[in-house]
């Protein structure tokens, strides 16, 4: 029988002598009984002194960490918690289910209960509910996090001692299996376990998608779930946690549950076959299952509902009807105890709906759904599957890729769909916890069966190289052509070109997203243009990997559709064209039209698609951020930490700066290139020279004061330091040969000046990221060429020698010339001290089939890169490992997770995963730099939440991992930075805001009038009024004013707030992440997916701010009383005072229009000023 075996570390010596002197056995030759037994769950335990395993040294800095902090918190333990509360509580069932009212009385309707014994327990991030095993039933844990539970815990009386909660989004189920099946009795499976050497195993935990069948449907939908207590007692102790910070606000309420007349799945057939019968317009249907499928309202009163919706959409057409259900879901609150019972009747709904009718004059407008001005965007519906659910959301305005314009008649009929967590984050390894039941049978269930919205039946089409990595694809319902043609997606597949030679799933997946790949389309050339030349090789290397040209001719069409408004035209395009990808750089050798693609750049043949397609170009040089993977390898090169911290601390001083500095402020925003299009800077500025202190208007203050903190947390937590002297650039190659093996050629359009520079240097850095490998920092010299070269024609490029025995792309983290981007370092303080030899890893072949690919295995290929994408998890190991080993990135196990994390970047186009057995033995030890920090709270105040980040079991996960004080560079960098100080400071700063501040905005009112007095300009209310409160599109165009129908900028607003959230279906982010274009997230970091959404929404929204300026300055009439209509406009402003109508998430009042009004405004009077000067 095998003993269990424990080593206990603690870091005071003294300590743990006492703890032997008591309880342990003494080993000098021989063993003695302890003074005192020790008794540990009902068993004796023996303690001796470890003769072999000395302690590790970062379990000790962890220990050293946490008991520093324990006894920071002692005095706050005391004042706060006398005594130790209890946290868990016997209950007897659990119910899940809708809030709904009799009379005035909230009451809940029960449509699915689980009876059952198990446990509550209020944890630190969540609330838990455990169910031990019965009979054939496994154990089971289910996890609502407390940032999902919307409004108040309720806790019933003691006659029904119960406790409910609403969420925005759903839970998290597990299932928990014994090692040996059936065995519910405890003891007998303790002493099975111990005889079988099973005691130290865990039970098999899976994350599950259903609690049986009749569970489905409302697990989904219903986010009210009920728990019935199994002693009455318990109710005053769960109120006695209300103190505790992180607990969420707790109502006593006299809660009646009630059984519904007809099943929730009864009701939701009846709902489906009502929506089949009526002759309504898919976008309608869309909408009226949205409202089901996100759990806004009951399928039942949906249904009765159609009826009404029918009869207003014959009224006022299929765009405004479409539009107003949107609004609909947005304006319903959540139901409950707090709502007003009124808003949920059905009469209220319906008067809603048909108040929009009312207004009339419908023929003279447009929404956005009828006006496509823009060509390169479109609007498209968007479904989100989650381990429960399937939420619906959009339509959302999107780039288009050669599909959707191929059929742009056509786009209703298709959809993005995403595979994320309930809360819209993307699904995660965890450990010890299998995921297959999620990704092999609730996620492959929807790829391979499709799913029905509105009569359509939408089905697996295929994804870009992006998508795949964001766990999104597209699908699409079959549909006819003008021409009488029957389009699905296999079809649409087999028009895009020949595949028929692909015999590997994952290479055939990445020739059709080619055609997925969002892309600007340009010209049209002739298959004559186009020159097919052979690759340069030598020594089995690919010099001209992705790389072709371009003449000038033929780019200078290409300018006249793309790039149009750019002062810099740019000379490296990457592009899409026919079957064929890569980067064209300007040759002016070549007259005439001519598109010279390499061998290398053909992937398929698709002679049908001959545009131009643009993914990205070089119209300027992008900045060079380090990041840790990057500073680290430096630091193991020989770069000293002084360097590193001191640009560091210049990025810090300047943000304090920022914030006190009203001047340095405008200078932070336009450098950082925030609130640019509403001319915020400006604004700051003009506050000055009036002698008003921005600081003194919240929202003004919340700008500054969250953009500085994105900043902040960036340098604090993803190490993000800018170096001045770098750039960030696409790689080509020297098409003329003049430069030799070792050299490049860096021409610069500087920014500020708008001339070229060439970077000339000996031994300049250049690298590219992801790197983790002490090789991918290589030393180069950068040259200039001589005059008469062609390559002085091109600008923001590295151009790249054609020479030697290995191309240099390749010794860069494995990179190629087909659009990948490589930073380029002059700071002699951060060149490497040595350099060493580029990792050349064995290429890895395709897996491939000896028959044709077939849809379901590009299915599977999507399946198992979501399940076994190890990229990430790597990376982070990588990080911890190399700081905990003296050799750092060249310790034998980071090289090797160097090398599993090439493959893992390859995954997408092998098929070949990262062979996770190949890893080191998880660590459990972290360092401090990779901690959970804060999260950030945007209510009145913009805070930082003490509250841990962490979800999940939360007494397991949150112990995890342990952290401990690295002394290597990213530990001090990590450390220099204290975000709860610098906030501190910074509301504290001098001139600050006060409630006993003068309102700015009025105060600039005042200015304004008395600037123009006797100045008419209150004829341009009602325009104001329109220009404030009309429906614009993506594109920019005007569209209906408020008297026409009720919609507003704040809604074309409110669409962005909910498009951007990483939940839409379920809640919205703020409006001030929407002005400065960074959504900031519930954790210490934004996440890939919210970097690249903030992205996408900063364009977005300064498109609409754009037309909005251009709406009051009149431009399209010259400009015409461009001084009177922002007058009016900022006129409006004042009536912002009062609170805007209640929305389902709680938006609060908006306040940027007024903002942007006052801009404008002070903008034409300074006009005005200059116009009138004697």
């Amino acid at each position: 029988m095998n003993k269990g075996l424990a080593t206990l570390t603690i870091v005071d010596a003294e300590k743990a002598q006492k703890l032997l002197d008591r309880y342990g056995q003494a080993q000098n030759g021989r063993r003695r009984p302890p003074k005192q037994q020790l008794q540990l769950l009902g068993r004796s335990v023996t303690l001796t002194k470890s003769r072999n395993n000395p302690p590790d040294e970062f379990l000790l800095r962890s220990l050293e960490e946490e008991e520093a902090a324990r006894v920071q918190r002692i005095p706050r333990l005391i004042a706060s918690t006398p005594t130790k509360l209890q946290r868990s509580f016997a209950i007897s069932s659990f119910s899940c289910g809708l809030w709904d009212y009799l009379g005035q009385h909230a009451v809940f309707v029960d449509y699915f209960r689980y009876t059952r014994q198990g446990t509550m327990l209020f944890g630190k991030t969540s609330l838990n509910i455990s169910m031990p095993a019965y009979g054939r039933y496994p154990e089971l844990e289910i996890q609502y996090d407390y940032s999902s539970i919307h409004g108040s815990v309720y806790l019933g009386k003691s006659s029904s001692p119960t406790v409910t909660i609403s969420l925005e989004t759903a839970p998290r189920l597990y299932e928990i299996t014994s090692l040996l099946g059936d065995v519910s009795n405890p003891a007998m499976l303790a002493i099975l376990m111990e005889n079988m050497g099973l005691q130290n195993k865990k039970p098999a935990k899976s994350r599950i998608d259903s609690l049986g069948k009749t569970s489905d449907a409302v697990a989904a939908t219903c986010f009210t779930y009920q728990f019935v207590l199994s002693q009455a007692s318990h109710l005053q102790l769960i109120l006695g946690l209300r103190k505790e910070r992180e607990i969420p606000k707790l109502v006593s309420w006299n809660t009646s549950t009630i059984a519904p007349q007809m099943t929730y799945c009864e009701q939701l057939a009846l709902f489906l076959s009502s929506l089949a019968r009526k002759e309504i317009p898919y976008r309608l249907k869309y909408q009226l299952q949205m409202l089901v499928w996100n759990g806004i309202l009951s399928p039942d009163k949906v249904t009765r509902l159609i009826s009404t919706v029918v009869q207003f959409s014959q009224r006022v057409g299929e765009d405004v009807a479409v539009h107003c259900i949107q609004q609909l879901a947005r304006k319903v609150q959540f139901a409950g105890p707090e709502a007003d019972q009124a808003d949920f009747e059905l009469n209220i709904l319906a008067r809603f709906i048909l108040d929009f009718a009312d207004t009339g004059g419908w023929a003279d407008g447009y929404l956005p759904y009828t006006r496509r001005s823009n060509p390169n965007g479109t609007w498209i519906h968007r479904a989100t599957v989650t381990p429960l659910g399937i939420y619906l959301t959009g339509p959302h305005w999107e780039s288009k890729n050669r599909i959707l314009r191929r059929y742009a008649d056509h786009t209703d009929f298709f959809m993005r769909v995403e595979f994320m967590e309930e809360n819209g984050d993307s699904i995660r390894f965890e450990q010890d916890v299998s995921l297959d039941q999620i990704f092999q049978q609730r996620f492959k269930t929807v790829l391979q069966n499709g799913f029905f919205i509105g009569g359509r039946h939408f089905e697996f089409l295929g994804f870009s190289h992006s998508s795949l990595r964001s766990q999104s694809c597209w699908f699409m319902a079959a549909f006819t052509t003008e021409s009488g043609e029957p389009l699905d997606a296999r079809n649409i597949i087999r028009r895009l070109g020949e595949f028929s030679h692909i015999k590997s799933p994952a290479r055939f997946a990445a020739r059709i997203g080619q055609a997925l790949s969002e892309t600007v389309p340009s010209v049209d050339v002739g298959l004559g243009v186009v020159k097919i030349v052979d690759d340069i090789e030598r020594n089995g290397r690919m010099f001209s990997d992705g790389v072709g040209t371009v003449s000038q001719s033929l780019i200078e069409k290409i300018w006249e559709k793309y790039a149009v408004r750019a002062k810099v035209k740019p000379t490296v395009i990457q592009i899409r064209f026919a079957g064929a990808k890569g980067m064209i750089s300007l040759d002016t050798t070549r007259s005439g039209d001519v598109l010279m693609l390499r061998k290398s750049m053909r992937k398929f043949e698709a002679p049908e698609a001959l545009n131009i397609e643009i993914c990205g170009s070089g119209i300027r040089p992008l900045p060079l951020r380090l990041n840790r993977q990057l500073i680290k390898i430096l630091e193991d090169l020989g770069v000293s930490e002084r360097p590193l911290l001191a640009l560091q601390q210049e990025e810090v001083d300047e943000l304090r700066a920022t914030a006190q500095s009203p001047i340095l402020a405008a200078n932070f925003l336009e450098k950082a290139n925030l609130a640019t299009s509403a001319m915020m800077p400006t604004l700051v500025r003009s506050l000055v020279r009036l002698q008003l202190n921005f600081l003194h208007d919240q929202f003004l203050r919340h700008m500054i004061e969250l953009s500085v903190l994105v900043k902040l947390r960036e340098l604090k937590y993803r190490a993000r330091i800018h170096v001045p002297k770098g750039f960030t650039l696409h790689g080509i190659m020297d098409e003329t040969g003049v430069l030799r093996e070792g050299e490049v050629y860096c021409p610069i359009i500087n920014n500020l000046t708008g001339k070229k520079e060439v970077l000339v240097g000996v031994n300049v850095a250049i690298t590219r990221s992801p790197a983790l490998h002490p090789g991918d920092i290589q030393l180069v010299n950068a040259v200039d060429v001589p005059d008469i070269s062609p390559l002085n024609d091109l600008h923001n490029c590295i151009v790249f020698s054609q020479h030697g025995s290995r191309d240099l792309p390749s010794k860069l983290s494995g990179g190629d010339l087909d659009g990948d981007l490589y930073n380029i370092i002059y700071d002699e303080r951060l060149k490497p001290k040595r350099v060493v030899e580029a990792a050349d890893y064995p290429r890895i072949e395709a897996i491939s089939l000896d028959r044709p690919v077939e849809r379901s295995d590009i299915i599977q290929h999507f399946l198992t890169f979501m399940q076994q994408d190890q990229l990430g998890r790597i990376a982070t190991l990588h990080q911890a490992i190399a700081d905990q080993k003296p050799l750092g990135t060249f310790d034998e196990q980071c090289l090797r997770m160097a090398e599993l994390h090439s493959t893992a970047v390859d995954f997408s186009k092998t098929g070949i995963p990262a062979d996770i057995k190949r890893l080191p033995k998880n660590n459990r030890l972290r360092p401090d730099f990779m901690a959970p920090g804060p999260r950030v709270e945007i209510a009145e105040t913009i805070e930082l939440a003490d509250v841990p980040t962490t979800s999940g079991d939360d007494d397991e996960v949150a112990s995890y991992y342990r952290y401990y004080k690295s002394n290597n560079v990213l530990g001090l960098l990590y450390r220099a930075i204290d975000e709860h100080t610098f906030m501190k400071e910074l509301q504290s700063s001098a001139g600050y805001f006060s409630s006993k501040n003068p309102d700015i905005f009025r105060s600039l009112w005042t200015y304004v009038q008395n600037e123009i007095a006797g100045f008419l300009w209150k004829h341009c209310t009602e325009t104001a009024r329109d220009i404030k409160e009309m429906q614009v599109d993506s594109s920019c165009q005007i569209l209906v004013p408020l008297n026409l129908i009720h919609n507003s900028y704040e809604d074309n607003l409110s669409d962005i707030m909910y498009q951007y959230s990483p939940a839409p279906w379920a809640s919205n982010i703020t409006e001030i992440e929407v002005f400065i274009g960074n959504v900031v997230g519930k954790t210490h970091g934004q996440t890939k997916h919210q970097r690249e959404a903030s992205m996408n929404m900063r364009d977005g929204y300064e498109r609409l701010v754009e037309f909005i300026v251009s709406q009051i300055r009149n431009k399209e009439a010259g400009r015409e009383e461009a001084l009177e209509r922002s007058i009016a406009c900022m006129a409006l402003g004042l009536e912002d005072d009062g609170a805007s109508g209640p929305v389902r998430r709680g938006r609060p009042q908006l306040m940027s229009f007024r903002w942007i009004a006052a801009s404008v405004c002070l903008q034409e009077v300074e006009r005005l000023q200059k116009s009138t000067r004697f």
